[in-house]
């Protein structure tokens, strides 16, 4: 059956049978895929801590987004599915070295959609897998392709303004003077660029 939209906001309830394919490049997959069959693709966020020295507490650095990483597992029980599959749309996940464009591919299933994952490269393939009674999976790894931003995600978030926090002390700012000392010399720097 085919998906009957691109909306991230499906929920397995209402619409089942929608958490079943994925559209690759806009080619839906043969069989269905597993009950459990989309795992991992965590967004992480990575913070570095600055540790005051001689106090407590310390502020935490926006320092990478970084790509998220998981596996779909595909069922096929029929020839019809092999044969597409083979055909098809093992091609769409297969690295070509040859090409010098990108190898990444779109992507949509609900899951992936709600994680903001949209394209991918490939990690592996499985090999088909017998599941018991003429059922067979095939499990592909993939990466999410999430090259850089031209503009740096660096950055240290404010307090929350609760009772303790960072802006507790009334200015609205977290006392940090590395950061302190780091807008300084943007700021610097940025005056510089502008003179003739």
């Amino acid at each position: 059956m085919p998906i009957q939209t691109t909306d991230a906001n499906l929920n397995p309830i209402d619409n089942a049978q929608d958490y079943d394919f994925c559209e690759v490049n806009g080619e839906e997959n043969p069989g269905i895929i597993a009950p459990d069959g989309v795992t991992g693709f965590k967004r992480d966020t990575e913070w570095e801590t600055k540790k005051g020295k001689g106090t407590k507490g310390g502020t935490a650095t926006l320092v990478q987004l970084p790509p998220s990483k998981g596996s779909i597992k595909f069922l096929l029980w029929t020839a019809a599915h092999f044969e597409a599959w083979d055909q098809t749309f093992r091609k769409q996940f297969k690295y070509d070295p040859t090409k010098k464009t990108k190898n990444a591919v779109d992507i949509f299933h609900p899951i992936l959609a709600k994680q903001s994952v949209h394209s991918v490269v490939t990690e592996s393939i499985g090999p088909e897998t017998p599941e018991g009674q003429g059922l067979w999976s095939i499990t592909i790894d993939l990466l999410e392709y999430l090259p850089p931003p031209k503009k740096t995600v660096t950055g240290t978030p404010g307090g929350s303004g609760g009772k303790g926090g960072p802006k507790a002390n009334g200015t609205g700012k977290a006392d940090d003077p590395i950061a302190d000392a780091q807008q300084k010399e943007i700021a610097k720097l940025l005056e510089e660029a502008k003179r003739p």
